[in-house]
């Protein structure tokens, strides 16, 4: 049995799938804020439970937002006080009395789609989500690439293209979290979707109200998106040029909208080498549940 928890700020997922990869079990329980023993112990009894119900000895993965520290292994998670600074996996380990694997919740994503998911034919893969920032992963040759400082498809912190500025000469100039000015997520994401229309509109909208506005073809909308459209295929293009993948799966809370699959491959082009071709772009399948499902599949 696999078993599988994927730690939000404020929700931890736990998903149970068996040989063959179907789910037995999932629930969501509280993250319990910077209480890292509790934490440690709220994981274990979910784990003895399963192994009772199942009458196995299910192995555990863990996926979180953030990165390992290649220095001593310890976890950077910095929205997540509970686990920043923890080596949560060899605790874990310990504490359970077997293997537990730990990884990027973008690079959980991704292994799911690898496995009977968008990507499952695929030799190399991009997997992306767009939610609240851009989060990125690189499947090459069999397995996850995490580079040197676990920073591999970090797509979200790129500088946003020069070409975009050009033709966007007035567009905003916003610090990201991690510090520095016009990264690509500031504006592909959806809260980078809600700073384009407030540019475009002059007015605050979340990103439903957004594609809502767009759907009855308000001006504003159209040009935010039509923006953000043009953004996002410049970034991914970079990333593309890089990677060369055979296909980029899109999750996240934005990646169900069609004019994506519809746009994408139109503008592509324009920011790629002449006769490029395309890589196949696909919705994820497994949607919200790609990272608990990823992470239950780390141990494979």
């Amino acid at each position: 049995m696999y078993y599988g928890f994927d730690i939000g700020g404020t929700k931890i997922a736990f998903a149970v799938y068996d040989a063959e990869l179907n789910l037995c079990h999932e629930e969501r329980m509280s993250t319990p804020g910077d209480d890292y023993l509790g934490l440690q112990q709220l994981i274990r009894s979910r784990v003895d439970a399963a192994d009772e119900r199942f009458g196995a000895k299910g192995v555990v993965g863990i996926g979180f937002p953030g990165i390992l520290n290649r220095h001593d292994g310890s976890i950077v998670a910095a929205n997540l006080p509970a686990i920043h600074g923890r080596h949560l996996g060899a605790d874990l380990a310990e504490l359970l009395g077997r293997a537990v694997k730990v990884d990027n919740d973008a690079n959980c994503f991704l292994w799911s789609e690898v496995h009977q998911g968008a990507a499952a034919e695929a030799d190399s893969a991009l997997g992306v989500t767009i939610g609240t920032g851009i989060g990125g992963a690189v499947y090459l040759a069999g397995k996850l690439i995490q580079g040197r400082n676990w920073l591999a498809g970090e797509i979200g912190h790129y500088p946003l293209p020069a070409t975009i500025l050009m033709k966007y000469p007035d567009l905003p100039r916003p610090r990201c979290g991690c510090g520095r000015l016009v990264c690509f997520e500031t504006y592909a994401s959806g809260t980078g979707l809600e700073r384009l229309y407030l540019h475009f509109h002059g007015e605050r909208a979340s990103g439903h109200q957004i594609v809502a506005r767009y759907e009855a073809r308000e001006a504003s909308a159209l040009a935010a998106i039509d923006c953000w459209l043009e953004i996002l295929a410049a970034g991914l293009a970079t990333a593309i040029s890089v990677l060369d993948p055979d296909v980029v799966v899109l999750g996240g809370g934005l990646s169900g909208l069609p004019v994506l699959y519809q746009q994408l491959p139109q503008r592509l082009p324009g920011h790629l080498l002449p006769g490029v071709a395309l890589p196949a772009i696909h919705q994820a399948r497994f949607g919200g549940a790609g990272g608990v499902r990823g992470a239950a599949l780390l141990n494979l």
